[in-house]
């Protein structure tokens, strides 16, 4: 069932902006609603943005998490566990909880994200799918058991449900494919679905993934890859990257 309220995702209109005014519409006892937002919430691995909300008065609230509540299935194929619509709440640091007495409905702010922590976390969603297709072309069967995955500002990680575990041939062929498509600098582009704009894919040469996260337009910036293998027990692989040579323009946000 739908939602009657929806947040403004900012976010997918400009993958690059850093703040936005907005009004709010519902407040918790550390939560906060806005009509729009920047920052893009935990999902579909990639952790939250952190940022401020900056009231009228010039009081400043910091929030260090943003979630989507109240979302729905599409019932789209190849869309799989997805949540479209809803609202988004931003958790206020506990720090700031009492400035919340200062805020009313409908007034105006403005969100600030970390535009540092939004930059590494873009370009290590962008890593991780580098690596999920190298993972593809090397070991198909992993991909089709994929169980989960995390992307964190400083690495990203896949784990898999397979009895076969990756060999050190296969890692270090999983690592070459992708630095081959990191070398390539190749143009990443995202679509939204004709029918509901809240369900994105990634693009990158042949390459589509489902995905609702924040990239980059190219693969050049997140560099060098190196990519680990750790067993989680019977049954469960784990591969996970790191970009010790990214470059990351925080310039880009405004």
């Amino acid at each position: 069932m739908k939602f009657h309220r929806q947040t403004r995702k900012r976010y997918y209109e400009d993958g690059f902006l850093g703040s936005c005014q907005a009004s709010v519409i519902k407040i918790e006892a550390d939560m906060i609603e806005l009509d729009a937002t920047v920052a893009f919430p935990e999902g579909g691995g990639q952790e939250a943005d952190h940022g401020t909300i900056t009231l009228d008065n010039g009081s400043v609230l910091r929030f260090i998490d943003a979630r989507k509540m109240y979302g729905h299935s599409p019932g789209i194929d190849g869309f799989p566990d997805v949540q479209v619509g809803g609202v988004i709440w931003h958790k206020v640091h506990p720090d700031d909880v009492s400035l919340l007495n200062q805020v009313r409905i409908h007034d105006s702010v403005t969100v600030h994200i970390d535009v540092d922590r939004r930059a590494w976390l873009t370009l290590s969603h962008t890593a991780s799918h580098i690596l999920y297709v190298a993972v593809a072309a090397v070991r198909p069967d992993a991909v089709q058991a994929t169980l989960g995955c995390h992307i964190r500002s400083d690495g990203a990680r896949f784990d898999f449900g397979v009895n076969e575990r990756f060999t050190p041939d296969q890692v270090s062929q999983i690592e070459a494919y992708a630095n081959d498509l990191v070398l390539c600098d190749a143009a990443i582009t995202m679509s939204a679905h004709p029918q509901e704009p809240d369900l994105r894919s990634w693009h990158c040469e042949q390459h589509r993934i489902a995905c609702g996260g924040t990239h980059l337009d190219r693969t050049g910036p997140v560099g060098r890859l190196v990519v680990k293998r750790k067993s989680l027990g019977a049954g469960k692989e784990r591969l996970s990257c790191s970009f010790p040579d990214a470059v990351v323009d925080t310039a880009r946000f405004g």
